[in-house]
């Protein structure tokens, strides 16, 4: 059992490390993608956090074969 649970905290390690760098490389894809809508300050954050969260639900919902 201690073997199992050891082997999942490897794969865990592993997914976090792809995680971490996926969310790098989609902050700065989505500030590329959205760099010439007219907002700026705070609502260029709001817009961002917003295509971020977006992103990550399409991806979720294409992962677990839920989109619609």
């Amino acid at each position: 059992m201690q073997k199992n649970m050891s082997k999942m905290s490897e794969i865990d390690l592993i997914a976090q490390g792809v995680a971490d760098h996926c969310k790098e490389i989609m902050y700065d894809t989505v500030e590329w993608q959205i760099a010439n809508e007219p907002v700026d300050g705070d609502n260029f954050m709001e817009l961002h956090s917003y295509v971020m969260s977006k992103a990550i639900e399409i991806l979720y919902k294409q992962n677990t074969n839920a989109i619609g």
